[in-house]
């Protein structure tokens, strides 16, 4: 398995501040390469808030000021990522800069694949914070904390350390990150005709198909696709699809999908257009994992 770990750091609340980026490719659990680091100058200006003057202070302004912008770096971590995992240890943080970072610069996704080292340790019950994990693992103290290429590369270790612990592809994401702002406004639905009937549609369009579907039996011999869910959550239905009710799984729509059962609170946007496109032109039928409960439990 061939991923990379990054990490940033930023100035101050703005979800654009991000003042330092480290990357590290490691490949079959071994650091392989050069890694890259360089200080990023901020978009929005150098204030700082009280936690990155604590924190920062091996980053100076003037090291900022002649450091290249995002958009400047934004081709050579192309280059590094390419279609690569992407790991990071606690997604609200590394990921949510990227997600920003491209909406606001019009730039295309950085990467295919993701994972966050937080999610695992906390689905095997260990630390979360970055420096007692990796203390906790590997039984040393982690002094280097907050400094970009250090955390990456410490987020590599630990990811290859869990490996041995977990099968870890079953934390491995492909669908879009997705920040809570953002998941809120796909939340909110509403009832309205459509060329469905009457039906549950959310507001980027997507149509909730609860009346095709009455009971569990309507399963058999389908092509269902699952997204959005835990990975304890997505077993279970995936284990009750296939060796109960005798579908066929997969992890994401295509035309020949007959079924698309999600989180709709976490399934990515790209699966999202991909579902609406499908709904238009085959005929996918939609359900929530909520619902999929209900028929199974009724």
């Amino acid at each position: 398995m061939e991923f990379v770990a990054i990490d940033f750091e930023k100035l101050n609340k703005s979800q654009l501040s991000v003042c330092e980026v480290g990357l590290v490719v490691f490949k079959d659990g071994k650091e392989v390469g050069a890694p890259f680091h360089s200080y990023i100058n901020p978009y929005g200006g150098l204030e700082r808030n009280d936690w990155a003057k604590g924190n920062l202070s091996h980053i100076s302004d003037e090291l900022l000021l002649k450091a290249p912008t995002y958009i400047e770096l934004f081709p050579k971590l192309q280059q590094i990522i390419q279609d690569k995992i992407l790991v990071v240890h606690y997604k609200g943080a590394d990921l949510n800069y990227i997600y920003n970072l491209e909406e606001h610069y019009n730039l295309p996704k950085l990467y295919l694949k993701w994972a966050d080292t937080n999610e695992i340790a906390s689905f095997l019950g260990r630390c979360e914070n970055l420096s007692d994990l990796y203390s906790e693992l590997f039984d040393v103290p982690f002094i280097e904390h907050h400094k970009a290429l250090d955390d990456a590369r410490a987020c590599g270790q630990i990811f290859g350390q869990l490996s041995s612990q977990v099968n870890i592809r079953q934390f491995i994401h492909e669908e879009d990150y997705l920040p809570t702002e953002k998941k809120r406004e796909f939340n909110a639905t509403n009832t309205r005709h459509t060329q469905y009937g009457t039906a549950t549609v959310a507001p980027d369009g997507l149509v909730f198909n609860y009346d095709k579907i009455l009971d569990k039996y309507f399963f058999k011999d389908k092509k269902v696709a699952l997204s959005g869910m835990s990975v304890i959550n997505n077993n279970r239905i995936r284990s009750i699809l296939t060796d109960s009710l005798g579908a066929i799984c997969t992890s994401k729509p295509s035309r020949k999908t007959d079924v698309f059962i999600i989180n709709q609170n976490n399934v990515g946007p790209s699966k999202r257009v991909d579902a609406i496109r499908f709904q238009q032109t085959t005929g996918l039928i939609v359900i929530t994992d909520d619902y999929f409960w209900e028929l199974v439990q009724g």
